[in-house]
């Protein structure tokens, strides 16, 4: 594995507590997970990170564009967990081409993508 964090960026408790779940019963040990942006992009300054998982709805009007932004411009390897398909959300230039994994997902590709991630990051 490596040696840096997994940010998780995900609004629905139940969902968070699932992919941290998953993650760790695949063997990932650190695991940091966040329910806002804020949160997550004070913690992208702090750390080294090996990969993120974004929920692309925040609620409330919020995204998980600026996050992103800072992961690319950190070359951190992330994907978008949404239920959006291009049809029904445009992102940004430079992130258009970012993999979405649609929610639901299965656990076997959560740890797939992760694991892909973390092998070429």
């Amino acid at each position: 594995m490596s040696e840096g964090e997994i940010l998780i960026l995900e609004d629905d408790a139940f969902i968070l507590m699932d992919i941290e779940m998953t993650l760790a019963e695949a063997g990932y040990k650190k695991l940091s997970a966040h329910s806002d942006a804020d949160a997550a992009l004070a913690k992208i300054r702090e750390s080294v990170l090996a990969a993120a998982l974004l929920d692309f709805n925040l609620g409330k009007g919020e995204t998980s564009l600026a996050v992103a932004e800072e992961l690319k411009n950190q070359s951190v390897p992330f994907v978008f967990l949404t239920g959006y398909t291009d049809a029904t959300v445009s992102l940004p230039d430079g992130l258009s081409e970012v993999r979405r994994i649609s929610k639901p997902f299965r656990s076997t590709e959560l740890v797939n993508v992760v694991k892909d991630m973390t092998l070429r990051g």
